[in-house]
C-alpha cells in the first residue's frame, strides 16, 4: 500500500499518466526529456505491479477441504485484491 492506493492501483495510475499526459512542463526545465520520463514512469509501473503481486497471492481455495465445495467455489473466484479484503476483514 502507497498512501491509500495498493500498489497494483498505483501503476496503472502512473500507466495512465504517462500515456494520456504530455508533461509539459519538463521542457522549460530542461533536465529530464519526456522519453526519459515515460521509461521511468514505465519501469516503475513495472516494479510495484511485481510488488503488488507478491503482495497480493492468493492460496488456492480448492485445496482448502475443511470447507464444503460452494463455499470452495464462491472463494475461487475473489480476485487477489478482493481476497485480501476479505482475510483482513476476518482479522488474518
Amino acid at each position: 500500500m502507497y498512501g491509500a492506493l495498493p500498489a497494483d492501483t498505483l501503476a496503472e495510475l502512473l500507466l495512465y499518466l504517462n500515456e494520456h499526459e504530455a508533461f509539459a512542463s519538463l521542457k522549460p526545465l530542461g533536465t529530464v526529456s519526456r522519453q526519459a520520463l515515460s521509461a521511468s514512469l514505465q519501469a516503475l509501473a513495472k516494479k510495484l505491479k511485481d510488488e503488488g503481486s507478491q503482495h497480493s497471492e492468493v492460496p488456492d481455495f480448492h485445496e482448502w477441504k475443511e470447507l464444503p465445495e460452494p463455499y470452495r467455489q464462491i472463494l475461487a473466484k475473489l480476485s487477489p485484491r478482493e481476497a485480501q479484503i476479505l482475510f483482513k476483514g476476518l482479522g488474518n
